[in-house]
């Protein structure tokens, strides 16, 4: 799960652009030989498997039975939408997230080829929503009140750690505490924190960017406001980060890369060689082969700034979304509606994909509907429950779309100097010019 980020140059010129090139005429009759509406539904299969799409649309069959629905599900996606849409064949819904590699969705928002769907997060299904799901810099990506992309699948962020060494003791609720509990691991040889990789510091910045300065200052700092990071605000989580950076495990950088090295150091939280590190609740189910049996996680939301302080815990979701040159968009918003449905959502809990061995396991699939959480049991209501903790609230949004920028790396800007952080090769100072660079760069490039 990535995060629409700037993208580089390099990373776009890989990318068609899918509107506005000669398309064929889309407005058309989207009945079958049969007299039914044809809903053509494009799903990327990830980790949830495809056969929950063919059990959605099945249920929305029978619900709405003047209406086929013709599945398009793949785990190449991107490339299999883009000709066809540069023909005139558009999908009427599609399942593909911000922040691919492909950049795919990122290109169908620039070229602003997604349909406005706000009339559907209206009445029943608005107070249906948990709150602020459907506004939010992902939603609603040109700021412009109206919503574009359907949030479905979400899952919290924050911090885990082995819930069996505070068995005798409080776990740390802010960050002088934190430190303190620092000085003791160092003392007995062990570390306070450690992190798959730099990239997965954007949750915990966009939750320390809301803790430290409120609504009003975080929504400023994901459109690159000037003031971010020379305000004290910004000070504070620069500085923070700086001093989790003096108590991270010092293998973490050396480890940190895609290629195996992440799984070291979640196992050194597992192993008990660092107490803390950032993940979401994918981290069981990636580390259950080496994991302990009786081995319990633990799981909370960023310590406070102090004590009685609001702690926030930034939330992912996937999204759907409706091209605009779609034909059949009364029923894309249809389906979209029926995706957060109580059969619907007990289709997605129920949701089975099969192992390595062929053996089908329980995968379920969390809509973030209010009430939720009381339809989970064991690690899943410890995940999800983390918003009903006193004083926890979800941090929501990511960083605003912008035009092309020629040479600037946006995710090794502001997350991959963390790793120079942690080895010494950058100071704190020298990271905040470089977050203010890159800012000044984005913001001149804010579509």
């Amino acid at each position: 799960m990535k995060k629409l980020l700037c993208m580089s140059l390099v990373a776009l010129m890989t990318v068609t652009t899918l509107a506005g090139c000669g398309s064929k005429d889309t407005s058309g009759d989207v009945s079958t030989d049969g007299g039914k509406r044809t809903l053509k539904v494009a799903a990327f299969e990830g980790g949830n498997g495809a056969e929950i799409w063919n059990k959605l649309a099945e249920a929305f069959e029978e619900e709405n039975p003047d209406v086929d629905v013709e599945l398009q599900i793949s785990s190449k996606l991107d490339e299999e939408l883009r000709p066809q849409m540069l023909d005139g064949e558009y999908p009427d819904v599609v399942y593909y997230n911000i922040g691919q590699k492909s950049g795919f969705t990122e290109t169908m928002i620039k070229e602003n080829a997604l349909l406005d769907i706000s009339d559907v997060f209206t009445g029943e299904l608005k107070d249906k929503l948990e709150d602020g799901f459907a506004e939010n810099a992902i939603t609603q990506p040109y700021g412009d009140g109206k919503t574009y992309l359907a949030p479905i699948f979400y899952s919290p962020t924050g911090l885990w750690y082995d819930a069996s060494q505070f068995k005798d003791g409080e776990v740390p609720t802010t960050w002088d505490e934190m430190w303190a509990y620092g000085d003791k691991l160092k003392a007995e040889g062990k570390a306070l924190f450690t992190y798959p990789q730099s990239g997965y510091f954007d949750g915990t910045l966009f939750a320390m960017l809301y803790q430290a300065g409120g609504a009003d200052y975080y929504k400023k700092a994901l459109e690159y406001d000037a003031n971010t990071w020379n305000s004290k605000e910004g000070q504070l989580v620069i500085d923070t980060v700086s001093k989790l950076a003096s108590y991270t495990w010092d293998a973490t950088v050396a480890n940190a890369n895609s290629d195996g090295g992440f799984k070291k150091n979640q196992q050194a939280v597992i192993d008990g060689q660092a107490a803390f590190m950032p993940n979401g609740n994918w981290v069981v189910g990636e580390m259950s082969e080496s994991t302990p049996e009786g081995f319990e996680w633990g799981f909370m939301p960023l310590p406070a700034y102090e004590e009685g302080g609001d702690r926030y815990a930034y939330t992912y979701f996937e999204q759907v979304w409706v091209p605009k040159d779609a034909k059949n968009t009364d029923d894309a918003k249809e389906f979209i509606k029926f995706l957060y449905s109580d059969k619907a959502v007990d289709l997605m809990l129920n949701n089975e994909v099969a192992n390595k061995d062929g053996e089908m396991v329980k995968t379920p699939v969390i809509q973030p509907v209010k009430g939720i959480v009381d339809k989970l049991d064991g690690n899943l209501k410890l995940f999800y429950g983390i918003y009903e903790q006193e004083g926890v609230l979800p941090a929501l949004g990511n960083w605003a779309t912008t035009d092309t920028i020629e040479g600037l790396d946006f995710k090794k800007a502001v997350y991959g100097a963390i790793d120079s952080l942690v080895d010494g090769s950058m100071t704190a100072e020298q990271w905040k010019d470089q977050l203010n660079d890159t800012f000044e760069k984005c913001k001149a490039a804010l579509q």
